[in-house]
């Protein structure tokens, strides 16, 4: 009688974007190098050539899929898009440069089996070089900086406070519930979508399940979302925290996400000023001001009427090497 392997029960979307091949074939391999034998890994790609088609095209392992987007969707929709075609009941973010552990899904996977009102369970991560290499030092400074030194290992329920702190890496190191997702995330989510994942999981009696190892990496590069920030990137965590600001559920959490959206809207409207974009930056400086009235906010608000060279250097237009 021939063997008919089961549905994969959690899935490892890779949404990628003109990925560089190195950094790529490295995350697909530690993707594909997981104990746990359920599983799938999804290739969602925005690129505008055949590079990363070519390269899953060589890679002889059926749990591997591919799907090609055209039109490209940008970067929070292609994960969408990949966690609608996943058939896994538990969804992991793996960037297109990043590494996983071999125990990563599996480590994470027990907890939330034995539990149902884990909504996500993840991990610590390591921080690496372009080339790879573990930077101990500065992981070491990321768990802190992030909450995660000394956060106690297992169910923390409810979880918001976690979501205020921005412990939770849920695109580096996090498996949560496909089914715990709402069907779309806002539209002006952007790159900042991790941030707004975080936000969505946390539902009330939802609780998250801490791993306290280091089970899988985040390469810091030029190139990188994380790194290169930007307009877009500030835009979609200040609509987060504005949200966040006004959920019912984060009470405890209010003047935190009020602080953090005003910063926020704050220095959209200087990058928004520094680009010629004189009407959004006006709309972000009046977003601030409303949350948390301050000279900051303030001297956002007359942006429009300065010359350049009387904003803060961090607003002025920069060249920006090609």
């Amino acid at each position: 009688m021939s063997h008919i392997d089961p549905l994969p029960l959690a899935s490892i979307v890779v949404a990628t974007y003109r990925s560089r091949r190195d950094h790529l074939q490295a995350a697909l391999d530690s993707a594909l190098a997981q104990t746990w034998p359920r599983l799938e890994v999804i290739v969602s790609d925005d690129s505008p050539d055949d590079a990363v088609r070519e390269l899953v095209a060589g890679i002889a392992d059926p749990r591997l899929r591919y799907l090609r987007n055209a039109p490209p969707l940008g970067v929070a929709c292609n994960h969408w898009q990949a966690f609608a075609q996943s058939r896994g009941s538990y969804l992991a973010i793996l960037n297109h440069d990043d590494w996983l552990a071999p125990e990563f899904v599996a480590r994470l996977i027990a907890p939330m089996q034995r539990d149902a009102r884990i909504a996500v369970a993840f991990c610590d991560h390591w921080i690496l070089g372009e080339d790879g290499r573990i930077d101990a030092a500065r992981s070491t400074e990321n768990t802190q900086r992030w909450g995660r030194a000394g956060l106690a290992g297992g169910l923390h329920l409810p979880f918001d406070g976690l979501v205020a702190r921005q412990s939770i890496p849920v695109a580096m190191g996090a498996l949560f519930r496909r089914d715990a997702l709402p069907a779309a995330l806002p539209s002006d989510a952007g790159p900042a979508y991790d941030l707004w994942l975080a936000y969505l999981l946390c539902r009330p009696g939802a609780g998250a399940w801490y791993v306290d190892e280091r089970l899988s990496g985040w390469r810091d590069h030029a190139a990188n979302l994380s790194t290169a920030g930007g307009l877009d990137w500030l835009n979609g965590a200040a609509t987060c925290w504005e949200a966040i600001a006004g959920d019912a559920a984060f009470d405890a959490q209010r003047a935190r996400a009020r602080t953090q959206a005003a910063r926020l809207h704050t220095a959209c409207a200087g990058r928004a000023w520094a680009r010629g974009r004189r009407g959004d930056c006006l709309r972000h400086a009046w977003r601030a001001l409303r949350l948390q009235p301050g000279g900051r906010a303030l001297a956002a608000l007359l942006l429009p009427i300065l010359p350049v060279a009387a904003a803060p250097a961090r607003w002025r237009p920069r060249s920006i090497a090609r």
